[in-house]
């Protein structure tokens, strides 16, 4: 069921649409070089079978002014116009194949600019075609053939520069006042204004005006000429007389079928350009399947060839007019298609009342709102990247044709995407292993040409001696290009500049192996290298990189494979069990880089003196941090003197930080609810069990005061993610 309100709006709109649509079907009819006819049976097909089957509620589709070049080509290389119908007919198939290969992804990829450039073009268009027709500059035999092909694409200023001589006072009346009623009747304070749309008024007001003109002014009424002319036919079966078919005797010749695929590939092309900007348009920006559009399209232009019609495609002009007339479904086209089909039928003397020159300042409005002044600022204020390939676009389409014009643009925003990327280059990471310093570059998830320029200036700064990581483990697809690069700076660069390379996460079928020259695991040549004072400013950085979130790239394998017959630890570090403390992560640490012992309010006891004996004399490691952490529960709880199972044995360990805060600070809160109390027993827990590890240990006494191992308190803030190491 739809809704009334819908339907109500929606055949407002096509009754708007339908106005618009007469004399361009007409129009782009006589400029291509077929019967008049054929412009509305393509009008009818367009509204009626390709607004059916399409996905979209705005597009309107019909004759294309795009494609008049390329009718009359064919027309006149086949041969005639039946000729012409078998290629139009063969077309349709083969955009029907189109959407169902699924091709319809091409226009994901036109970039904003250029479908802004390609509105605002239309939008000037409109209005420099429009103005001999709303002046009355126009005469019986130029009438369809230059003035109603709106979008023709063609730029000239010619007819201008006749229209301060050939000025008709009628028109020019028309045209001033429905301009105003379009400017002024949204804004009036009436309930009208939101059923009725000005176009409508528009309309209505001028063939009122110019029936008074001929009642009492004959002299300044429009004539004919000035009017819309549909052909008016006596009988129902004269229309289907009209109705032409293929010539199917023509199948063997293959000029039919390069015309038709000529016919497929530019009417899907625009097609797809005109949805695209009608789409950007709508306020309800409902995404619309491009290869159910394609589809749709084909059908439409099967059956158009078969009933003698012209090439059928999706169109900005007749789209624009529908949003603006407030369509809020594609009943619109739908009721548009309809009412052409008995407008032709029924009645067409009433319809040849309306003046052109109304429709004229219709399209003029529309023209303004597509290439209005603030589009142009928006344009600008988004960069000369963007707005330089938008005024390309423009003038490339206002000075030559829709598509010449959009491949223009396209070009040009290829070019700044280009440059854009020879300038971005890889995600090149330094980063700092317990091993030493490894160049990371890390390939994007699409590597391809467009990606060539920044690659080869990557590779080019790498310095001689350098450990270096290329690596594409979240990469899905690499160009051959890259991985030749790739390949030449392995086999001849790495090895000029003694640089020793890695390559990670290349897939098998991309034919360059995986290789390891070095590994980034903690080994005993590294841990032999490391003093305590270069370990702490390695933990340190890795702190950093943590409360940044920039980690290093761990091979996990690697470093499994490298620690399994021994291990060879920078540092030994005694932590709470707190699970907001997790050691390895917040010092950016990986397998086989650190002892970690865990024990709630980092306490000593026996078992931990003992663990870190083994870590420093046995295994070598050269740094003991006593971490404690803000907000340690076991703290609080000693505070609080809990007690129930094991824990006072934990309190006991914990009651002498908490009386030598009392005692340091007789005058402040000492309750466990107190953060500056709470803090100032955490950080004398750490100093005192760094003060008990080095009384109570022999061995570590030794290796600390000879230099041979460091030993540093510090605390961690749950909250930010920082250790702060305290000194001495």
């Amino acid at each position: 069921m739809f809704n009334w309100n819908t339907v109500k709006d929606d055949l407002i709109a096509s009754i708007v649409v339908l106005l618009v649509a007469i004399p361009l079907c007409l129009g782009i009819a006589l400029a291509s070089g077929a019967p008049l006819f054929s412009g509305l049976v393509t009008g009818i097909i367009g509204g009626i079978i390709v607004g059916a089957l399409s996905g979209s509620s705005v597009s309107v589709s019909g004759p294309a002014a795009g494609m008049i070049a390329v009718v009359l080509a064919a027309i006149a290389a086949l041969g005639s116009f039946h000729s012409f119908l078998l290629a139009l007919f063969l077309a349709g198939f083969i955009q029907i194949a189109i959407g169902l290969f699924r091709a319809g992804f091409i226009a994901v990829y036109i970039p904003l600019n250029v479908i802004n450039g390609l509105l605002a073009a239309i939008g000037i268009l409109i209005i420099i075609k429009q103005l001999p027709l709303a002046f009355g500059y126009i005469s019986q035999p130029e009438l369809l053939a230059n003035a109603l092909e709106v979008a023709q694409e063609t730029f000239s200023l010619t007819p201008l520069f006749f229209l301060v001589h050939h000025l008709h006072i009628g028109a020019t009346l028309i045209t001033v006042v429905s301009l105003a009623i379009l400017i002024y009747w949204p804004k009036l304070p009436l309930k009208a204004t939101k059923v009725i749309p000005g176009a409508v008024v528009t309309v209505i007001v001028a063939v009122i005006i110019n029936q008074l003109l001929s009642a009492c002014y004959p002299a300044l009424a429009l004539q004919d000429s000035h009017l819309v002319n549909i052909p008016v036919n006596e009988s129902f079966s004269s229309i289907i007389a009209q109705f032409e078919h293929p010539k199917f005797a023509d199948l063997g010749n293959y000029n039919v079928y390069i015309y038709a695929f000529m016919i497929a590939i530019v009417a899907s092309l625009e097609t797809l350009l005109n949805l695209e900007a009608a789409e950007k348009m709508a306020k309800t920006r409902k995404y619309v399947s491009r290869n159910r559009e394609l589809i749709a399209q084909g059908v439409g232009n099967l059956f158009s060839g078969l009933l003698g019609g012209l090439p059928i495609t999706s169109v900005i002009v007749r789209s624009t007019v529908n949003i603006q007339a407030g369509a809020k479904s594609k009943l619109a086209t739908i009721f548009h298609g309809i009412l052409l089909f008995l407008a032709l039928a029924l009645v067409p003397n009433w319809l040849n009342l309306i003046p052109i020159a109304a429709l004229a300042a219709i399209l003029i409005h529309t023209g303004y709102k597509l290439a209005r002044v603030g589009i142009f600022k928006d344009m600008y204020v988004k960069g000369f990247d963007c707005f330089f390939p938008f005024v390309v676009t423009v003038v490339a389409i206002v000075f030559s044709n829709l598509l010449t014009g959009v491949l223009i643009g396209l070009g040009t925003s290829f070019f700044f995407i280009l440059r854009q990327n020879s300038k971005n280059r890889f995600l090149t990471v330094n980063e700092l292993h317990p091993s030493g310093e490894v160049i990371r570059l890390i390939l994007p998830q699409q590597a391809t040409f467009l990606n060539k320029a920044a690659i080869v200036e990557a590779l080019k700064d790498i310095k001689s001696n350098q450990k270096v990581v290329i690596d594409a483990k979240g990469t899905d697809y690499i160009d051959y290009d890259i991985l030749e690069i790739i390949k030449e700076f392995k086999e001849y660069q790495a090895k000029e500049k003694n640089v020793t390379l890695n390559l990670e996460g290349f897939k098998r079928h991309y034919a360059l192996p995986n290789q390891e020259n070095f590994v980034t695991a903690t080994t005993y040549d590294v841990q032999s290298s490391l003093t305590p004072e270069k370990i702490l400013k390695i933990l340190q950085e890795g702190n950093q990189r943590f409360i940044n979130n920039t980690p290093i790239h761990k091979n996990y394998q690697q470093h499994i494979e490298a620690t399994k017959k021994s291990q060879h630890p920078i540092a030994v570090m005694l932590s709470c069990i707190d699970s907001r403390v997790p050691v390895e992560l917040i010092f950016d640490l990986s397998v086989g880089d650190a002892f970690v012992a865990r024990v709630a309010g980092t306490v000593l006891n026996e078992d931990i003196i003992a663990s870190i004996e083994y870590a420093c004399h046995v295994a070598g490691a050269k740094l003991i941090i006593i971490m404690g952490h803000e907000s340690c529960g076991a703290i609080k709880a000693a505070c609080e003197d809990v007690s129930f199972g094991h824990v006072p044995h934990l309190v006991k360990k914990i009651k002498p930080a908490i009386e030598a805060c009392e005692a340091s600070h007789p005058n402040h809160s000492h309750s466990a609810d107190d953060p500056s109390f709470l803090s100032s027993v955490i950080s004398c827990n750490v100093d005192l069990v760094k003060k008990r590890l080095y009384e109570r240990s022999e061995i570590l006494r030794h290796l600390i005061d000879t230099g041979a191992v460091g030993l540093i308190g510090a605390v961690y803030d749950v909250s930010t993610g920082e250790i702060n190491f305290k000194a001495g």
